[in-house]
């Protein structure tokens, strides 16, 4: 069945709920002149677009991140972001795409003895990320996503990366 809308309405495409003792976030694929992944804590959300996760997902400092977000609980030691050891989901069919004209990034749920937690892939890049419920509800908390601008220094990924050079 086709879903009727128009020019400029948000669609939402996809949808999961990841669950963590007793928090919970939902997360949601919106489509409307572009694509974004929107992290919904009940009360807040943020919404992010393709080029923001693969910067997120290159992140390899966790501390970094949550000094970026000014975070109280700490995505460095989310318990379920550590717990994951394969980030590979069971099933990457199942996976959310978010792409723009310069970047694309698959996300996808994996459940842990800590909860669940979502990786984020750039496939193009290589580059993953593992975000748990605590980490999400961090980041549904960003009002402004500018915050983010400070991981395009490198646009094309980490210093360490062959397109970037050595450290």
């Amino acid at each position: 069945m086709s879903e009727e809308h128009t020019v400029g309405d948000t669609r939402r495409t996809a949808e999961r709920r990841l669950v963590a003792g007793e928090e919970s976030v939902v997360i949601r694929k919106l489509v409307s002149k572009g694509e974004r992944l929107e992290i919904d804590d009940g009360e807040r959300s943020v919404k992010l677009d393709a080029l923001l996760l693969e910067g997120l997902s290159w992140q390899r400092d966790r501390d970094a991140i949550d000094d970026r977000i000014d975070s109280d609980t700490g995505i460095a030691t989310d318990p379920a972001a550590e717990a994951v050891e394969d980030p590979d989901p069971a099933d990457p069919d199942d996976a959310i795409s978010v792409s723009s004209e310069y970047a694309h990034v698959l996300v996808a749920d994996v459940a842990t003895p800590a909860g669940d937690a979502l990786v984020v892939t750039a496939p193009g890049r290589g580059s993953t990320t593992v975000l748990g419920v605590r980490s999400l509800r961090d980041l549904a908390v960003v009002e402004d996503t500018f915050a983010f601008s400070e991981w395009f220094r490198t646009p094309f990924g980490p210093e360490d990366t062959p397109v970037e050079g050595p450290l």
